[in-house]
């Protein structure tokens, strides 16, 4: 039976047992290839060298790409020129380098759907010569690394067949020796649901079950490339990533954003371009994004230093509220590479940004509990140590309190908002609900964002500089049902004093406090969009967090919010991009902490 857990980010610190790179899709090629199309594919080249430049500078047993080497196919005149100059940039790596077979090295999977050959024997042949075996296994201490070449599965071709006799004997040789195996593909196996439809972006039948069953049985975690953007799935105790490129974004994932595409239809998105550095622990598993912002010269740095990114010994001393929906999945026409059918698919890019920072604390509206998949998904997460803040309002109705029931084994909090005047209704339907002992659960009454009688806006939390709601709330709970309590920090409020006052007065009270710092905005019809004032104010909830760390400090907000009322900017812009305020908290994170 596998015993270990994959974690994003811990609160302890622990001496990594080692350490290894994860790059994909580099699609390498000439510089004066299809430029008239795409003026990126010049970049190809400067993007990736860039990318070994960097590798260069972290500490790392090995690298493994995830295939689509090169760009051009195997069977275009300038595949293997392309091979010769992509050999030619992985030459710099200081670290040994091990290659997958993506659809651009061998030819695509059977039954792809689109117009160019599939996997073939003849392809082998200058893979094999250049970047060694198609599918091979290695170790590495007391771990086990796989590869696997997925777009020969299903082909019927004698590789197919050799490879699964080979695998299904290699994995069971890792487990009877007590090995942690990981695998690496370039096809992932699904992209959202093990039972999907095939399409370009997965596996078909019946190679997906078989590999699957075998992941399930032997593997703690498999990285895949292929869709240039990142995924995360779970599948029977194996974590499943999909990996960001480094060479271009796939453009018609831009459709799961909100907003207009980057340049090039989507495809020139440098910030979401970059490899994973993987920290293997006694306990699991560690990811750490490294985003490489495209073809940034190496004379130029990096938003913010390589060493904040990998360096094991901080996290976030800040949660923050998800007001977007975070784990929606978008059906989408993709309209060339899946001609003939939509494809579903979560956007998981805000999750990205959340494990680059090291946030563990999220807050959400319990919505986000009340189906199948989003609650196996946070029990997931959860298990990796994200911690829920799940928040309702109104008094509790019985829908609600089964949904917070539901979730209780998971030590959430559960924030509970109620106009002043209902708090006595909702103490008695909270009170005497069957909920599980181990439940926090924080009361916030709700205010008014300004001083007018017919405003319709309003916030939650108490003021911990004398608040006669607050007064009322306590001697209505003397008993204590709700541990703690929540304040609200205006914006014009220091969230230092909020945090503080906050901390002193549920020191005499027996009580934990949560404080709601909010981001700057402007009036409800202009637009906020100063970063630094944004970045500054998330550097001084931060440093305010720190010094009173019995506290949970959390942002009122990580993405923009740019249409509706009070537009502003977050931590991640509509595409999940950082802005400046997430670099300044992981700076701020790693120098304080």
């Amino acid at each position: 039976m596998k015993s270990w857990r994959g974690r994003v980010f811990s609160g302890l610190v622990s001496d990594s047992t080692f350490r290894f790179i994860v790059v994909a899709d580099s699609h390498i090629r000439h510089s004066d290839d299809a430029v008239a199309d795409y003026p990126s594919n010049a970049l190809m080249v400067g993007r990736n060298q860039h990318v070994v430049e960097l590798c260069n500078q972290i500490e790392a047993e090995f690298v493994v790409h995830l295939g689509d080497i090169v760009h051009p196919l195997p069977v275009e005149e300038a595949h293997e020129p392309a091979v010769r100059l992509a050999a030619s940039v992985y030459a710099d790596l200081v670290q040994p380098i091990y290659f997958v077979p993506g659809n651009h090295d061998i030819g695509d999977k059977p039954k792809a759907l689109v117009g160019v050959p599939s996997v073939a024997s003849e392809n082998y042949a200058v893979f094999e010569q250049h970047w060694g075996p198609a599918f091979q296994s290695f170790d590495a201490g007391n771990h086990h690394f796989v590869i696997v070449d997925t777009p020969v599965l299903n082909s019927g071709l004698g590789r197919a067949e050799a490879q699964r006799a080979w695998l299904e004997s290699d994995l069971v040789d890792a487990s009877a020796a007590g090995r942690r195996t990981f695998m690496f593909t370039h096809y992932p196996p699904f992209i959202r649901d093990r039972r999907e439809s095939e399409h370009y972006d997965n596996l078909g039948e019946p190679a997906r079950s078989w590999l699957l069953d075998l992941i399930g049985e032997h593997v703690e975690a498999v990285f895949s490339g292929h869709v240039h953007n990142f995924l995360f799935n779970h599948h029977d105790g194996a974590d499943l990533y999909v990996l960001p490129a480094t060479g271009f974004v796939r453009p018609d994932y831009s459709e799961l954003a909100s907003v207009p595409p980057e340049r090039e239809n989507g495809r020139d998105d440098p910030a979401k371009l970059g490899f994973f550095v993987v920290e293997v622990r006694v306990d699991g598993h560690e990811v750490r994004p490294v985003r490489t912002h495209g073809a940034i010269p190496a004379a130029r740095p990096l938003p913010r230093p390589l060493d904040v990114s990998l360096a094991p010994d901080w996290v976030s001393p800040i949660g923050v509220t998800l007001r977007h929906d975070w784990m929606a999945a978008r059906s989408f026409p993709t309209a060339g590479l899946d001609e003939f059918r939509r494809k579903t698919v979560r956007d998981d890019s805000t999750l990205l940004a959340l494990w680059e920072a090291r946030i563990a604390d999220v807050r959400i509206p319990v919505g986000d509990v009340t189906s199948v998949e989003r609650l196996a998904r946070m029990r997931h997460l959860t298990a990796r140590g994200m911690r829920f803040t799940v928040r309702s309002a109104g008094i509790p109705d019985v829908a609600t309190l089964a949904a917070i029931k539901a979730i209780g084994d998971l030590e959430i909090r559960w924030e509970l908002v109620v106009p002043p005047a209902d708090f006595a209704a909702a103490l008695d339907a909270a009170g005497t609900a069957d909920l599980p002992a181990n439940l926090r659960r924080a009361i916030a009454p709700v205010v008014p964002t300004g001083s007018s009688a017919t405003d319709h806006f309003v916030s939650s939390g108490f003021s911990p500089l004398g608040d006669l709601h607050l007064d009322r709330w306590l001697a209505l709970d003397a008993q204590g049902v709700f541990q703690e309590l929540v304040f609200r920090a205006m914006p014009s409020d220091p969230a230092e004093t909020v945090v503080a006052g906050a901390a002193d007065l549920v020191g005499g009270l027996g009580r934990g406090a949560v404080v709601n710092v909010e981001l700057p905005r402007a009036s409800e019809s202009s637009r906020f969009d100063d970063d630094a004032a944004v970045a500054e104010r998330v550097a001084e909830a931060a440093e305010a967090a720190l010094r009173h760390p019995d506290v949970r400090v959390f942002l009122d907000g990580f993405m923009d919010h740019d249409r509706g009322y009070y537009p502003r900017h977050g931590l991640i812009d509509r595409r999940s991009n950082p802005r400046p305020a997430l670099h300044r908290l992981m700076v701020e994170s790693a120098a304080l902490t």
